[in-house]
């Protein structure tokens, strides 16, 4: 049986509902029956039941009777009680007795038939002649099915038919792989023992190549006492040459440490050579024609103005002052005669003329320092200026005019230097704006450069308008 059938086998079993017995309930038994009857529900008072008297309790309709619990409100030592059961399948009556010698309160039948009625009754001893024993029954249990569980009991055998004919089925069919597997089991047995004796056989040869290889392995190892010997002179030999080889590799180290030292100064001495040039020709090419002179006029221009700067602020502040208060004493002597209207104007504007004089003249002194310093700062900024526009065109137009003439640095600078001395002259003669570029002199070249082998080059005239 696979186990999936298995397993689908369970889960139905375990859906099934339990099969539990019914306690029957008092309105399944018939009111034909005494007042035992009572004892059926739970928590009523107990019966009383007499020796030698039967108690019946019918059915109204036969049911299946499996368990009849009587339990007395206290032990029965001594006494027995027979349960008369009515079986209607066989239509006879069955006793079931208990022994006498129970210590209990409770006891049980198993009745296990169908019937339509049960009956009690306590039996009588010898010492019950003048008075018959009493007991009282407290509850009467009867577990069995009535007539509408026999549907549900008839659903759950069928399922389990069902099962037992799916579940014998399969282990038919096991039953039958089970045979082929044995069967196959001692096909493999079989096939295991010819192996084994296969194996025994080629085991034997083993062993005696195992011999022929162990002789040839003594031969071998004398062989191999032999090589390690001459293996170990050639070690030493190899080791003495490993040391003269380290010896030179140290020297050839050492040799190229210095070669590696030499050859990193010579790259730093390069280097700084190669930056220093660099800088030489950037600070040649990028002289400006007015560097020092307009760098030193442009400090002491900036010093005159903000010393002229720090003086205006002193008039400036008396003009503040003067002209605040003058407009204060204005307002306080236009409403004067509103607070107080019997005042003299006239000799009140009269009075004030000197005040006004002089203060009218401290602002006229006041006002002409200041336009003095105003247009001072403004002449020295316009001349800074000037000379930044004059120091631009000069450069721009020697860089102009030198573009691929191939002119040396030195060549270069003296043009630059002669053209600013010209643009100077011009400046300072006061014809700046007609100035006009003339070709160098050749001698006068020659004369301010003796040592120079060949002339300076002409630059081509250039009218600044």
């Amino acid at each position: 049986m696979t186990l999936e059938i298995i397993d689908d086998a369970l889960e139905e079993l375990e859906e099934l509902p339990a099969i539990e017995f019914v306690v029957f309930p008092a309105e399944f038994v018939s009111k034909l029956g005494g007042g035992i009857a009572r004892c059926l529900n739970i928590n009523n008072r107990p019966f009383p039941i007499k020796s030698g008297d039967p108690y019946e309790i019918f059915f109204l309709e036969p049911a299946y009777v499996a368990t009849v619990e009587i339990e007395f409100s206290k032990p029965i030592l001594g006494a027995g009680i027979q349960l008369s059961v009515h079986d209607s399948l066989s239509n006879r009556n069955v006793t079931k007795k208990i022994d006498k010698d129970s210590l209990s309160s409770t006891i049980a039948f198993n009745v296990n038939c169908v019937s339509s009625g049960i009956s009690i009754y306590l039996q009588t001893s010898y010492f019950e002649l003048f008075r018959k024993r009493t007991l009282e029954v407290k509850q009467i249990r009867i577990l069995g099915f009535t007539p509408k569980d026999f549907e549900t009991l008839t659903v759950s055998l069928t399922h389990l038919q069902g099962l037992r004919e799916a579940t014998i089925k399969e282990l038919s069919n096991e039953k039958i792989d089970l045979q082929s597997r044995q069967d196959k089991v001692q096909q493999r047995e079989t096939s295991v023992t010819q192996l084994e004796v296969n194996k025994k056989a080629e085991l034997a040869d083993l062993e005696q190549t195992l011999v022929t290889a162990k002789e040839e392995t003594t031969q071998a190892t004398a062989s191999l006492v032999s090589l390690k010997d001459e293996i170990s002179r050639a070690e030493t030999r190899k080791q003495a040459v490993v040391d003269q080889i380290s010896a030179f590799e140290a020297t050839a180290r050492s040799i190229d440490g210095e070669v590696s030292k030499g050859k990193e100064q010579l790259r730093a001495l390069a280097t700084e050579t190669s930056e220093a040039e660099r800088r030489l020709r950037g600070l040649t090419n990028n002289v400006n024609l007015f560097s020092e002179e307009f760098s030193s006029f442009s400090d002491h221009g900036a010093k005159q103005a903000g010393t002229f700067i720090g003086l205006s602020i002193v008039p400036l502040v008396i003009i503040l002052i003067l002209t605040a208060q003058l407009l204060l004493g204005a307002v306080d002597l236009s409403v004067k005669y509103v607070k107080e209207p019997n005042i003299d104007l006239v000799t009140i504007f009269v009075t004030r003329l000197p005040y006004l004089t002089i203060c009218g003249s401290i602002l006229a002194v006041c006002y002409s320092a200041l336009n003095f310093l105003f247009n001072r700062i403004s002449v020295i900024y316009a001349e800074r200026l000037d000379f930044s526009k004059i120091g631009i065109i000069a450069k721009d137009i020697a860089s102009a005019s030198a573009n691929g003439l191939l002119l040396s640095d030195k060549q270069l600078y003296e043009a630059r230097t002669y053209l600013k001395i010209e643009m100077l002259k011009s400046y300072l003669g006061g014809s700046i704006g007609s100035f006009t570029y003339t070709k160098r002199n050749e001698k006068a070249a020659q004369n301010s450069a003796p040592k120079k082998d060949q002339p300076e080059s002409e630059s081509p005239a250039v009218e600044d308008k």
